[in-house]
Parts: C-alpha cells; sequence; structure tokens
C-alpha cells in the first residue's frame, strides 16, 4: 500500500507542528483534568477571537460525538425532529449514532449536489406542521459544509435556510467536518461562513485537516443548558482535556488549518485537471471539483491498474463512479505519480 493515497483525508499524518506541540505540553508536567487547565483556557481565547465573544466551545474527540452532542443542546422535547439532507453524513453514515444516543427522529429531505433544497425544505416543513401533533416537530435544520459531494454553501445560502429556521423557531446546525476547505476556497474568515450567516451551533472538524482526534462544538445560540453535564452524558468529555483543546492552540494561531486546507484544495484541481488530461474522454466527473474531493467515473481496467500499484480509494454511488481525496500532507508530488501511471 502506498503512503499517501486518495483514500480519504482521514488516513492522513498528524501534522508535525501539532504533534510537536504536545509532546512540548507533555513535559510540562500536570494539570488539572477535564476542563480546568490553562491550556483549554487558552484554546477557548482563540475561537472566541477567531468566531467572536460570547461563545461557548466544547473540545471532544469524534466527529460524530459533536454531532451528536450538538444537536442534543438544540432539541430538548422527545416530540422535536432534525431535517436534513438525505444524503447527509449524519443521517447515512453514523450508524443512526442521533436516533440511538438521542432519541431523535430525522427527517431526509431532496438536495442538489448535496446542499438541502430549499424548497423541499420549506415544503417539508409545512406538511410537518399541517399534521401537528401526528406529526414530529422540526425543531433543527444540520447542513454539512462541505457537502458529502465535495461541494459547498455559499455564506448567503447559509443564512437563506437559516432566515428561514430562525423565522419558524428553529436552529441551523453545520456539520463542518470540512469548513476550513470552503473557507480556504472562498477566502472567507471561519466566522464568515458561520456565525455572521446565522448559524446556531456548529460541529469543527480538526481530524481530517492534521489533527489527531480533536474535533469542537461551537455553540453560538442554543437553550441553556447545563453544559458540562451534556458533554459528560454523551460520552465527549475527555479527562485529559489538554492533549484535545491543546492541538487547536497551533492550528488556531498560526493559520494551520487554512495552510493545510489550501494545499489539500490545491492538490484536488491538480489531480481533477492531471485526469482530464491523461484520461480524456474515458473520464467524466460527477461533481464540481470545488475544495478537497474528486467525484469521477473512470474505467474499470482503469481502477484495476491504480489498485495494483498499492493506491486506495473507494466506489462511489453511480456505476464506475470513484471518489479521490487530497488530504493536508499530499503533495505534488503525489498527484504526479498517481497521473503518470494513467
Amino acid at each position: 500500500m502506498k503512503t499517501r493515497t486518495f483514500a480519504s483525508d482521514n488516513f492522513s499524518t498528524v501534522d508535525p507542528r501539532i504533534m510537536s506541540y504536545l509532546a512540548d505540553l507533555n513535559t510540562k508536567g500536570h494539570a488539572q483534568s477535564y476542563e480546568g487547565d490553562e491550556t483549554t483556557a487558552e484554546a477557548i481565547r482563540l475561537f472566541q477571537e477567531a468566531f467572536g465573544g460570547g461563545i461557548k466551545v466544547m473540545f471532544v474527540p469524534t466527529g460524530t460525538g459533536a454531532n451528536i452532542l450538538a444537536i442534543k443542546l438544540l432539541i430538548q422535547r422527545p416530540y422535536e425532529a432534525l431535517v436534513c439532507s438525505m444524503v447527509s453524513h449524519i443521517y447515512e453514515e453514523e450508524a443512526g449514532a442521533l436516533a440511538a444516543n438521542a432519541g431523535v427522529q430525522v427527517f431526509p429531505i431532496r438536495h442538489q449536489e448535496g446542499k438541502i433544497d430549499l424548497e423541499a425544505l420549506k415544503q417539508d416543513v409545512a406538511m410537518r406542521k399541517a399534521l401537528e401533533y401526528h406529526s414530529a416537530l422540526p425543531k433543527v435544520v444540520s447542513i454539512a459544509n462541505t457537502t458529502e459531494y465535495g461541494t459547498y454553501y455559499l455564506p448567503e445560502e447559509v443564512k437563506a435556510i437559516a432566515d428561514f429556521c430562525h423565522s419558524n423557531d428553529m436552529y441551523l446546525h453545520m456539520d463542518g467536518c470540512r469548513l476550513v476547505n470552503v473557507a480556504a476556497t472562498l477566502n472567507l474568515s471561519l466566522r464568515e461562513c458561520t456565525r455572521e450567516v446565522g448559524v446556531d451551533i456548529l460541529s469543527f472538524g480538526g481530524a481530517k485537516n492534521g489533527l489527531m482526534s480533536a474535533e469542537a462544538v461551537v455553540i453560538f445560540n442554543a437553550p441553556e443548558s447545563d453544559i458540562p453535564r451534556m458533554q459528560k452524558q454523551t460520552m465527549q468529555l475527555v479527562s485529559k482535556m489538554r492533549y484535545v483543546s491543546g492541538q487547536f492552540i497551533p492550528y488556531m494561531q498560526n493559520n494551520v488549518w487554512r495552510e493545510n486546507a489550501s494545499n489539500a484544495n490545491t492538490l484536488a484541481k491538480r489531480l481533477a485537471e492531471g485526469l482530464k488530461e491523461k484520461l480524456r474522454e474515458q473520464v467524466s466527473f460527477t461533481q464540481p471539483v470545488v475544495t478537497n474531493q474528486v467525484f469521477c467515473i473512470i474505467p474499470d481496467v482503469t481502477k484495476t491498474k491504480l489498485r495494483a500499484a498499492g493506491y486506495t480509494f473507494y466506489d462511489w454511488n453511480s456505476p464506475g463512479e470513484v471518489r479521490f481525496v487530497t488530504a493536508w500532507d499530499n503533495t505534488a508530488e503525489d498527484v504526479d505519480d498517481f497521473l503518470e501511471l494513467l
């Protein structure tokens, strides 16, 4: 197997700058457990710099856990439900974690290139409300940015969904496992992609972009809760929290997140352009290449050749379709070596 392939950014290594920070932190001796340490306090301060004051931040070890905790903070009654895209990660690829751990009903609706169709959202919510007490009540809309198709919501698209939510006594959750790739592509700040356009709560990813088992839940607007108890109850409260929260210090402080995401995005475009050049009419792209994911249909013989050479990648939805994902630690040489086989 190749040491660096294009299977997933989850395959990637941990950024050496993060490892170096953790190694140095480990020389500092004992510190308060859970969330009472100076490292976590500094990480929260950096989040406040990035997203603005008055926010609350919880550091957690998994993306699925971040999503469950975020939505559990927003849905507080057993008859309230969540609306998301029918291809949403939270609906399709988290093993029913939301239903199993929070008892939340999910209403999946149609999408356009992975993005929630606003008209479909309006129709579904209207239909649920017309059913009155016969239907669970939509309370949260969850969107993923980037989407599961590698596409992204423009700020005005997020705002339109947020405005609809807020005018209907609902909240907007964003699964931002690859939000950094969106911000890097659009050359926007993290705040401009979230808080300023009406997102109420954000699951902020780190593991796909150079961190190690480190994610965050960023709360802009949510009902009052006993947050530490909620975090503990959802099994997301880490005892040696400084080793999770501390990773975000160099990540946020030195704009490591933007540098890493920009590299992944740039290499995805290089990969797509190379596929076009090498395969010509034998390749067709099923989604626009706008962040760090490439969805395309290639010949079976090409797939077999690449896998025989040690490359790992996933078959996708349509016949012949595959997904390639460039990660923060991929290089131009990685891409060129891959293309040379074609």
